[in-house]
């Protein structure tokens, strides 16, 4: 058993320890992420919807060419006879839109789709940082659980091993040995869990990386607990209404969708064009026996008025017109849903400051009741297992801490990013909270 549990700690401490800090994590996600490369990729594609869109605006300019052969034979009263000649045309045409409704409102779902990539891009951002950071505290609190079970089954064998040497003498009954046995086996199973749980945890690191996460900086004994600046709640749902990168995308998302309305009812309006061509033909024959070369230059205006087209457009406004509706229903969706998170996020902080100062002070009371429960076992007046149960209150105390104290933490930039302010110097200041550590 013993065997297998060295084997299972010396797997979990063989990584390379290339390790570093929250931000060396971060930089190395920007790098090699899939998930933000592909945000990065759909931006790129994204903001080519606005030069799309203005293309429409613009003139448009053909070359065309063609080369034929003919061979015509004409029969007339007085005549019967067979022509063979080849031609050789070239024209270059160009056409400048004047009105066009469809072109207008495509060119502002042009504006409205890229100006909705860079909002898209900005909340991956954010959603790079937040997922970062709970990978990083992910692995931190896992190491803390397995250097506690280690730390605890140390304890429990001391008291075990005191537990045999008493029964031994006389001072101590059999129960208080096997109580002390059946929780150093508890604890050495746990120890298995905990290290196969934390190879679990460094695989999100991998995921995000790409590397072995190797040994990272932990945090600092004393944590700064900051309570929310502005400390206001309904200010911080303003700045999240009014800031939030997810609502803006919405927005944008409003403004294509009424635009397409605009583009839909435009099927029913006229389009005038200015166009100007310039056409050369060069025949080697033609029904008058002779050669023939021609230069024509034009210019003028296209008018066209669609009258009837089956209620195929009639029905494509209506269906605009819906999911005009749906994108509106789904702005205000997404203020509920933001507004919603800012609130639990804000309250997350408030209790997460209170939770770790009320878990410090019962460590610091657990570790007094420790002390005093060892002086009543010496003394008699406690048994061994009063000794136990002291032991790991003390220790799934210090565990709760560890966990309420990185959950402090990702709420803070939850609350940021719930409002659309975070930003890296945020991870920044986290990341001056931890200190590296030596391996092992």
């Amino acid at each position: 058993m013993n065997r297998w549990i060295s084997l299972g700690i010396l797997f979990v401490f063989s990584v390379p320890a290339a390790g570093g800090d929250l931000l060396d994590l971060y930089r190395q996600a920007k790098t090699s992420d899939p998930a933000w490369l592909a945000a990065q990729a759909g931006y790129q594609a994204g903001i080519e919807k606005a030069p799309q869109g203005r293309s429409l605006l613009l003139p448009s300019l053909g070359l065309s060419a063609s080369k034929s052969e003919s061979d015509q034979h004409v029969v007339m009263p007085t005549a019967n006879n067979t022509y063979r000649y080849g031609t050789d045309t070239y024209a270059i045409q160009l056409t400048q839109p004047l009105y066009r409704k469809q072109n207008a409102a495509a060119y502002a779902q042009g504006i409205a789709g890229a100006n909705q990539s860079e909002f898209e891009l900005e909340t991956a951002r954010q959603d790079l940082i937040l997922r970062a950071s709970q990978a990083y505290f992910d692995v931190l609190a896992a190491q803390d659980a397995l250097d506690f079970v280690i730390s605890e089954k140390e304890s429990i064998g001391k008291q075990l091993s005191l537990a045999k040497r008493n029964f031994a003498v006389g001072n101590a009954t059999l129960v208080d040995v096997h109580e002390a046995q059946a929780r150093y086996d508890i604890a050495a199973a746990q120890q298995i869990t905990a290290a196969n749980f934390l190879e679990v945890k460094k695989e999100g690191l991998r995921v995000l990386t790409g590397n072995e996460p190797g040994t990272l900086a932990r945090l600092e004994t004393k944590l700064d607990l900051q309570t929310p600046e502005p400390a206001d709640m309904n200010q911080w749902v303003e700045t999240a209404v009014n800031g939030s990168q997810r609502i803006k995308s919405q927005q944008e998302a409003v403004e294509i969708a009424r635009q397409e309305v605009e583009k839909s009812r435009g099927g029913h309006q006229p389009t005038l064009d200015l166009t100007a061509s310039r056409a050369y033909s060069d025949a080697g024959g033609s029904v008058q026996g002779f050669a023939l070369e021609t230069t024509t230059n034009q210019i003028g205006l296209q008018f066209q008025m669609p009258l009837y087209q089956g209620g195929g457009i009639s029905s494509k406004v209506r269906e605009s017109a819906a999911r005009l509706e749906e994108a509106n229903q789904r702005l205000d969706q997404a203020r509920r849903q933001v507004a919603q998170q800012v609130r639990e996020s804000y309250l997350a902080v408030i209790n997460g400051v209170a939770r770790v100062h009320a878990l410090e002070q019962a460590r610091s009371s657990n570790e007094r009741a420790l002390e005093s429960t060892v002086i009543g076992y010496e003394r008699g007046v406690r048994t061994g297992v009063d000794v136990l149960n002291a032991q790991r209150e003390l220790f799934r105390t210090r565990l709760d801490l560890s966990q309420s104290r990185y959950d402090y933490l990702i709420s803070r930039l939850r609350l940021k990013a719930a409002a659309g302010t975070l930003q890296e110097h945020d991870l920044e200041d986290i990341n001056r909270l931890l200190a590296r550590q030596s391996p092992g």
